[in-house]
This record gives C-alpha cells, sequence and structure tokens, in this order.
C-alpha cells in the first residue's frame, strides 16, 4: 500500500495564499485532501505543510496534518521530509492545488510503481495555446511509456505540419504533465538528499529532469481525465464554476 503526501505551502507567488481560498464554505487544499481519501490503495494522507493556518484544517480529521520546516525549497523536498519517517515504501506526492484529480488515475500512478522508479500522469493537448504555453509542461515517452523528456517547449516541434494538421495525422502526440508524482522510498531518499540539482532542472525549472540525467526511469501512465492545476486567479475562478 502507499501514502498520499500533499506539500502545501502557504506562500504562492501567482495567487496569495492561494491553499486557503474558500470554496463552497472550504479551502481549497481540504479540497484536494479530501479527494485524496478516495483513493482505494493509500493507507493514509497526510498534508506537509509550513503554515499553522493549513495544520488547524485538519484538525480532529481522518487526514493527518504535520508541521514541515519554512526552509526547505521545494514540495518534494517537504514530502521527502515526511517519507523519510514512514515505513511505506510507495509514497505518492500530489500538489495541494489539483483537486480535480481522478482518484482512479492516482490508484494508477501506485499500481505502475511495481515497474519504475518514479510515475507520473500526462494528458493529451487539444489546444494550441496550451502546445505553447511555457506554463503547461509537456512530456514524451518511448514506446514502453517511460519518459524521454519534459519541456516548457512545444515538444515535439513539427516542422512541417501546423498543429490542426499534426493533431489529424497522429494519435495524441503531443501530451501534458500532470505533476503528481508516485516514488519508491529509495529513489524519493536520492533524489531529495543525494542527488544535486542537474543542468536541465535549472535551465527548465522542472524538478523532475534531475531524475532522468541521473538515470531512473518514470514511467508516464495516460490518466482518464484531465486535471486543473489552481494557480491563477482565472484558475481558482473555474474550479468555483465547476463546483458550484
Amino acid at each position: 500500500m502507499a501514502v498520499i503526501v500533499i506539500p502545501a505551502r502557504k506562500n504562492s507567488k501567482r495567487l496569495k495564499n492561494k491553499l486557503l481560498l474558500p470554496v463552497k464554505g472550504k479551502p481549497l487544499i481540504q479540497w484536494t485532501a479530501e479527494n485524496c481519501l478516495k483513493v482505494k490503495k493509500a493507507i493514509r494522507v497526510i498534508v506537509a505543510t509550513d503554515a499553522d493556518e493549513i495544520l488547524d484544517i485538519f484538525k480532529n480529521s481522518e487526514i493527518e496534518a504535520v508541521l514541515t520546516p519554512s526552509d526547505l525549497k521545494s514540495g518534494s523536498d517537504r514530502v521527502a521530509y515526511i517519507a523519510k519517517e514512514l515505513k511505506e515504501d510507495k509514497i505518492i506526492n500530489v500538489q495541494g492545488d489539483e483537486p480535480l484529480l481522478d482518484p482512479e488515475d492516482i490508484d494508477k500512478v501506485i499500481d505502475n510503481l511495481e515497474e519504475a522508479d518514479v510515475t507520473t500522469l500526462s494528458y493529451p493537448i487539444y489546444e494550441e495555446d496550451d502546445y505553447l504555453n511555457p506554463n503547461v509542461v509537456k512530456v514524451v515517452a518511448d514506446k514502453n511509456g517511460y519518459a524521454l523528456y519534459f519541456s516548457r517547449s512545444p515538444i515535439p516541434f513539427y516542422r512541417d505540419l501546423d498543429f490542426t494538421q499534426m493533431l489529424n495525422s497522429f494519435e495524441n502526440p503531443v501530451m501534458k504533465h500532470i505533476g503528481v508524482y508516485g516514488y519508491r522510498k529509495e529513489v524519493l531518499m536520492d533524489f531529495a538528499y543525494k542527488l544535486k540539482p542537474s543542468i536541465y532542472e535549472e535551465i527548465e525549472k522542472l524538478e523532475q529532469l534531475r531524475l532522468l540525467e541521473n538515470g531512473y526511469r518514470i514511467k508516464v501512465i495516460k490518466a482518464k481525465k484531465d486535471s486543473l492545476g489552481i494557480d491563477t486567479e482565472e484558475d481558482y475562478q473555474k474550479f468555483c464554476r465547476i463546483v458550484a
């Protein structure tokens, strides 16, 4: 079985205190955590936060919340801080601003850890604006579903076709990366405490490239449903409309 750890840093650059924003009377982080309770193959859900306000949300809840140091650099570091004390071997990192992940897709992330170092999700891109948007991370995988590269650039780049022609010529040629990760515990410990940030990670600002550059295999699983990460006011309003 697996443990889901949700890194929940209070401060965010593009949308202030977004995890505390109310949606039908509940803060955003609570929507994400309660959704994770629906994952059948996870035995615990732990929120790893640097803020007492987030800690207080989960008092008297079946969802655990743990206060972590405020100087941890990334969500993955926050997950690793919790994971090093866990006995379970499968650790799932679900971002606190991903309330619409399909629990069945998270179960697939857990299942596929039997054959990979790390697992993650993707979903086809159908809009050219998303293909060109550097905030939408793209992933290219090999014929067995293992990641070749992640990028903020439009990959694969089609030299001779426009975007519409590309979609009509190939099956799911462009895939959006959905940022949920399944780790085998020893790989997460290596990532957080042994591996130094890598050159492509620093260039793209995508920490999963650290794993690829060091030879770890990342299995990319096609999600049943797309997800909505809450990064901007527009995203937040869209989620409010979906819930309503």
